[in-house]
């Protein structure tokens, strides 16, 4: 747990957490639960709250925005009831259809009618132009000069069928209308041309363009832009018109966040009744920066203060707790290589004062019981191991010395020299020169001179077969483990067996581990009377032996080394011991 990798480009990088120090965790414990949540929460709530700005930011502007909308209403409206008047005013209809006398009437016809549209008009300054379009002349005027008449503009007025036109070029807005003979159905008299101003319309709106890098335009149906803050776009398809398109479709206002040519930008928007008109302000976000700015910097001040906290209670942390732990880490440490002497000055009253208290009390008690228990019982069992290697088995002495006396018997001649040499050799190992640790190699010749005793009694009902690795004859062992299990397998195997048996000695190497393997078919015995003898209460007999070689093995290695057994009735017994790859130095 705490543990992992992280490779990249050959390098490893590794992080273990329970290998650092109590401090470290610590000070990584309070950024992780102080720190990292705040900061988390802080971008959290930034996210949201300039979301929310925005949102509020876009609304104030589109409202702004929509303040607009009753100018160019009062435009279309009055534009709308103009040209409707012109179409249905009878001078005009006998002016177009030329009815009158052209030598008297016609400068009096065009001086009542001028009069007429002047007064009309009346103050209405966005009107620059009003003309009468007949047959693709321009057969009147009235204001500013305008002599360009349009034959595609004018025909599309005229496919409308009496609704309004609208257009517009570099400088004006241009209405157009179709006026029909009230007298006669379907004859089309002429067009109504009204110019409007351009920059009229603009200052509708020029002055709420407050916004940093804002763009207001108002297009038609199609994406024409009909006047425009952007000089050089009127006239032409408004050049955001597809990215936008999605937006504004379906809807009569609103607003929405759009990533445009240099960066995000917020959309505002509302449709202009009438010529299907959409006035597009299009504003960079960067703008809305005040009220987000205030906010982060509330933010920062906020975490700032929080990590100032936490710095403070770490300070408070690191002298009343981790300081104190600290020192007692130090002495368990002490306490570890065996060393008692322990000193915790100046010890605290509350919680941490307690457990240093606790600590000095438990090594005290343990360096006790270390000196009354542990050492005691170590000398004493080193003891009955000295003795237990000093003597020698009576059972084996017995069976040894009558085997000798039956051969003598039998055969009358000097093989019993040879008993008594394989004897002698025996002896010669137990005793090593006093040392307890001897080779694997030692061991099994000292178990063939046994063997080779024992058959003298035995004959060839009882065989013993032995597989070594080559290589770990030299390695050092505990003296006399082997034999005791080989005589274990004779008198409680296959002494009793009529036909006799074999016992097979395996020695192996199990990567840092040296395992010994003792089987026999014999008659076996009952698992559960294996394992008493391996018990502390164990029979005294019949166990003693195997009993203390598995002690002296744990005692010298571990409590994961010794002897394990198993044995099933008239199939036989296995009895494995292990113990580790060693190097002594005495064998050298």
């Amino acid at each position: 747990m705490g543990k992992w990798d992280v490779r990249r480009e050959g390098w490893l990088i590794r992080f273990s957490f329970g290998d650092m120090p109590l401090k470290q965790k610590l000070f990584l414990c309070i950024a992780l639960l102080i720190v990292v949540p705040l900061l988390l929460a802080g971008f959290y709530l930034n996210h949201q709250f300039a979301r929310l700005t925005l949102s509020k930011s876009s609304d104030i502007a589109l409202q702004t925005l929509k303040q607009t909308r009753q100018n160019f209403d009062s435009l279309i409206a009055d534009t709308n009831d103009l040209t409707l008047r012109m179409m249905a005013n009878a001078r005009i209809q006998k002016f177009l259809k030329e009815d009158y006398n052209k030598e008297l009437d016609f400068d009096q016809y065009y001086r009542e009618i001028y009069d007429w549209l002047d007064d009309l008009k009346g103050s209405k300054a966005y009107y620059e132009t009003i003309s009468l379009i007949d047959g693709g002349r321009l057969a009147f005027q009235t204001g500013t000069l305008d002599v360009s008449v349009d034959a595609e503009r004018t025909r599309a007025a005229s496919e409308l069928k009496g609704r309004l036109y609208w257009a517009s070029d570099d400088n004006r807005l241009y209405a157009y209308r179709r006026i029909m003979d009230f007298n006669k159905f379907g004859r089309e008299l002429g067009v109504i041309k009204v110019n409007v101003s351009e920059e009229a319309v603009r200052r509708f709106y020029e002055d709420i363009n407050s916004y940093d890098g804002s763009r207001i335009d108002l297009i038609d149906a199609s994406g024409k832009v009909m006047s425009s803050t952007e000089r050089g776009a009127i006239g032409r398809a408004y050049a955001y018109y597809e990215d936008i398109k999605p937006g504004i479709s379906g809807r009569d206002e609103g607003f929405f966040g759009k990533r445009l040519t240099g960066g995000n930008n917020v959309v505002l928007f509302y449709r202009v009744a009438g010529p299907e008109w959409t006035l597009v302000q299009t504003i960079p976000e960067s703008s809305f920066t005040l009220l987000k700015t205030t906010l982060n910097i509330m933010l920062l001040v906020a975490i700032g203060l929080c990590v100032l906290f936490g710095f403070l209670f770490s300070l408070v942390q690191h002298r009343y707790w981790i300081k104190p732990l600290g020192r007692l880490r130090a002495e368990m440490a002490k306490l570890r290589t065996g060393n008692f002497n322990i000193a915790l000055a100046g010890a605290s009253k509350d919680e941490i004062g307690e457990i240093h208290q606790g600590f000095i009390r438990m090594a005290g008690q343990l360096k006790q019981t270390i000196d009354d228990v542990y050492v005691s019982r170590i000398r004493r069992r080193e003891a009955e191991l000295t003795a237990l290697q000093a003597q020698i088995n009576p059972h084996f002495l017995y069976n040894t010395l009558d085997s000798i006396r039956w051969l003598a018997m039998k055969h009358r001649n000097y093989d019993v020299s040879e008993q008594i040499e394989a004897l002698s050799e025996i002896f010669k190992h137990v005793l090593s020169k006093g040392r307890p640790i001897v080779t694997i190699g030692s061991e099994l010749e000292f178990l063939e001179n046994y063997m080779f005793i024992q058959q003298a009694k035995y004959g060839q009902r009882i065989k013993l077969r032995v597989e070594a690795d080559p290589d770990l004859l030299a390695l050092p062992v505990p003296k006399l483990i082997l034999q005791p299990l080989v005589e274990n397998a004779i008198l409680h195997g296959l002494e009793e067996k009529l036909e006799g048996g074999t016992i097979e000695v395996r020695i192996e190497r199990e990567g840092e581990r040296i395992r010994m393997v003792v089987s026999d078919d014999g008659l076996g015995a009952d698992q559960e009377r294996m394992n008493r003898l391996l018990g502390v209460e164990g029979d005294r007999e019949g166990g003693f032996a195997l009993r203390n070689i598995d002690e002296r093995i744990k005692l010298q290695y571990g409590r994961e080394f010794g002897l394990t057994f198993s044995s099933k009735k008239n199939e036989g017994t296995i009895v494995e011991l292990r113990v580790p790859v060693t190097k002594n130095e005495e064998l050298e």
